[in-house]
């Protein structure tokens, strides 16, 4: 199979390297496999997996012309098969440019923990977890699931010593990492100023550092509250790494991660103990006891009680490093057993193949185009609203 790879864009996350990890063991079965994405840091992981890519234009609109004309052209002229577009701005793209035509075929997956409804109907819908598949089987067909993958020959401790002096942590304190996105999407930024307060409360009494990496429109604020927090303490506690192309070193230097989704479970495969982390104050450690509840609906959580929640998750795992062993062996035979990458491409492989070989459907087709048309004229006119009222709510603010 010939095969287009479409992340939404190749800044640092979750679903992009997910995207190219795959797209990479795919190819290994033998398909040719191609990335169409806009420039971003990810491009390095790109060329080091040795992918041929293709530069999307930068998008101007939620479902932006200039994008799909180059789109329809890669797929014309490199005979794709089979399109995978990665979260909903892709999946539109797709949707109103090649998958138009009928040929090539198209799949999407959606590891976002909110599906957008005016996605189209007719095109395979992978999700993240069980729940959500079960949700989404409500209102559409042809759902399936694959679980975040993992390379755990590429993310295992190769020595916790060796991280620290990569990301030059020298002392013999506990650690504690964060990888993510710094954005408001799932609450990922509220997660993050949250844990930089308890560390602070909790360094006053032991001698433990936060490490952050990752980037995104919250970037300055963690910044701002983490340069407070050392300059308080006259000691560095709070870490503040940006960018961090390749984080494997920040997971290892950890005694305890923090993280949710595909992030969480990189954490599990370096064998560190986990405090998933969700929005609204959602904060658990992941054991034995709560594996069932994260199987279902992902390495998330929706409403918790905040600071108090992982400040007293945390000063358990630091106080008792015995437990923090037992936990990080739990995690990484977990991650073996269930999260493989192997595993994963050879059931999107299935999937594919499934896709080519089922009987075109053109009134069906015709339809979920429509609906999805209606449904995204729907939503950014939704967005627009939303924005002119912001405008005028900070415009009045400041008179």
């Amino acid at each position: 199979m010939r095969i287009l790879v479409y992340p939404h864009e190749l800044a640092m996350g979750g679903s992009q390297i997910n995207a190219l990890d795959l797209a990479a063991a795919v190819r290994e079965l033998g398909h040719d496999v191609f990335i169409y994405a806009t420039e971003g840091i990810l491009l390095d992981k790109v060329k080091e997996l040795q992918i041929p890519y293709i530069q999307a234009p930068r998008s101007r609109f939620a479902v932006d012309p200039e994008t799909i004309r180059k789109l329809n052209a890669t797929v014309r002229q490199m005979d794709i098969d089979i399109v995978h577009a990665y979260e909903w701005t892709a999946i539109v793209n797709t949707g109103f440019g090649p998958h138009l035509t009928g040929k090539p075929r198209a799949v999407m997956t959606v590891l976002s923990m909110d599906i957008p409804d005016f996605l189209p109907r007719d095109i395979p819908m992978i999700v993240g977890t069980q729940g959500l598949a079960e949700l989404e089987a409500r209102r559409r067909g042809n759902v399936h699931v694959i679980e975040p993958p993992i390379n755990t020959e590429l993310n295992k401790s190769k020595g916790t010593e060796k991280a620290r002096r990569q990301i030059a942590i020298h002392s013999r304190s506990l650690v504690v990492s964060i990888v993510g996105r710094l954005t408001t999407d799932l609450g990922k930024l509220d997660g993050v100023l949250a844990a930089i307060r308890v560390i602070d409360r909790l360094a006053l009494a032991q001698d433990v550092i936060l490490a952050i990496a990752g980037d995104g429109e919250g970037f300055p604020e963690v910044r701002k509250l983490a340069s407070n927090v050392n300059q308080h303490h006259g000691r560095e506690v709070v870490r503040v790494l940006g960018n961090v192309l390749d984080p494997r070193p920040v997971y290892d230097a950890a005694d305890i991660v923090l993280g949710m989704g595909s992030s969480a479970l990189r954490g599990m495969a370096f064998a560190k103990p986990l405090i998933v982390q969700g929005r609204c104050g959602f904060w658990r450690t992941a054991s034995p006891e709560t594996e069932a509840a994260f199987l279902k609906d992902g390495w998330f959580g929706t409403v918790g009680a905040g600071e108090v929640e992982l400040e007293s998750a945390l000063s358990e795992l630091l106080a008792d490093a015995p437990r923090r062993k037992i936990l990080g062996d739990y995690g990484r035979r977990l991650v073996e057993e269930r999260f493989g990458l192997d595993q994963a491409a050879e059931r999107l492989i299935s999937i594919y193949r499934v896709q080519l070989s089922a009987p075109r459907k053109p009134v069906a087709h015709v339809a979920s185009v429509a609906r999805s048309g209606f449904e995204t004229a729907k939503f950014r006119l939704s967005m627009r609203r939303q924005m002119r009222s912001v405008r005028m709510t900070n415009s009045s603010g400041g008179t």
